[in-house]
Formats: structure tokens, C-alpha cells, sequence
């Protein structure tokens, strides 16, 4: 029984310490690590200071563990991924050097109230509770913020996409604190899962 509640206690915990959560990923079967001479790293969102944020995290952890990675922000043009008779839409990643696209993309984002129970009484009695507190005592509601988030890899020189990635982040306590664990996160899962590897 002891340890029943020990882990209670951790899992209630864990996501208050680290609001990023793994939700799923899909990979090819018996795919070895590749090594990668340059990552694009793009955000795919319509707010530009997120989109900024988000890439600059992911880029940085993932040169701080010795692969070369760029942002979108860095010299690209997001008009010159169109296609004309003159060019393909990944000519500007070979121009540049870069045989790896990562991508960002947020999913949906919803905010909604949470209550939060005074007393065991009032958490067993939820649905009184939650009539009765929500309207005479708003200090006992929370208003949660959630990010579903998807990540792919795709390999610019054969045109495939390698990696896909979901994820959750629960009521962050910042942008900037979300930006920073989903870098780790997802840095993490391309190692541990053996999608890239470092250069020799």
C-alpha cells in the first residue's frame, strides 16, 4: 500500500515540475541513426514571437548536443519554398547545405477552468462543488492553458518523412519555460530513439 501511494504522489507531481509530456511517435521499423550535416528547424504556427521561440530552443539543444542546426529565422525566405518552373521547393535547402527538415507544428491550444476542491468532502461531492464554488468562490477555480504539439523529421535528399513526434504541454508557466523543455524533449526522443546520431 505503501508503494500505491508513493507512486500517486510522484505522478501527481511530475507534471507540475515538468508541464512537457510525450503523448506518442512514429518511426520506421529497424530505422538505424543517420547523421545529419546541417537541420532546419521550422516552426509552423501563425505567432511569430512562439514560432521565434520554439525554434531557437530546439536548435540550441540540439547543437548543444554536437548537431549543426539552424532556425528559420536564420536567412530564409518562406516565399521561396514555392514552387516555379525555375526552382523546386527544395532547392533553397540544398543551396544552404541542409539535408534535414524538423518541423513544429502546433496542433491546437485550449484554455479552459479547472476547479480545485477545498476539502475530500468537497472533491467526493464534485459535481455540488463545482456548481457552488465556481460562482461564490472563484479563488477555488484555475484557468489551465493546453498545447498539443507534433514534430516531424524529413530527409531532404530522399524526400521522406522519418520521425513523427506528439506531444502536450499542461498549463506552462511561461512560453519561454515551455520553449525550453519541448527543446529537451524532443532532442532527447531523436537520440534515445535512434533517429540521428552525432558526427564522428
Amino acid at each position: 500500500m505503501k508503494n500505491v501511494f508513493l507512486c500517486i504522489f510522484i505522478a501527481v507531481l511530475m507534471p507540475a515540475c515538468y508541464s512537457t509530456q510525450l503523448t506518442g511517435y512514429r518511426q520506421a521499423p529497424a530505422q538505424t541513426p543517420k547523421t545529419y550535416r546541417k537541420i532546419l528547424v521550422l516552426g509552423m504556427m501563425p505567432d511569430s514571437a512562439l514560432r521565434q521561440r520554439m525554434e531557437s530552443h530546439v536548435a540550441g539543444d540540439l547543437t548543444d548536443a554536437g548537431v549543426t542546426a539552424v532556425t528559420s529565422f536564420q536567412g530564409f525566405d518562406a516565399f521561396a519554398f514555392l514552387e516555379t518552373e525555375e526552382k523546386v521547393p527544395t532547392q533553397q535547402f540544398t543551396d544552404k547545405g541542409i539535408d534535414a527538415v524538423l518541423t513544429i507544428s502546433l496542433i491546437n491550444k485550449t484554455t479552459e477552468g479547472v476547479f480545485l476542491p477545498a476539502s475530500l468532502y468537497h472533491l467526493l461531492t464534485n459535481q455540488y462543488a463545482n456548481e457552488y464554488y465556481w460562482l461564490l468562490a472563484p479563488e477555488m477555480q484555475r484557468v489551465e492553458t493546453r498545447y498539443a504539439w507534433e514534430s516531424n523529421l524529413y530527409d531532404v535528399t530522399e524526400g521522406t518523412r522519418v520521425f513523427a513526434l506528439q506531444s502536450v504541454s499542461f498549463d506552462p508557466a511561461s512560453r519561454e519555460r515551455m520553449a525550453h523543455e519541448y527543446g529537451k524533449v524532443l532532442t532527447r526522443e531523436l537520440f534515445r530513439r535512434k533517429i540521428i546520431s552525432r558526427p564522428k
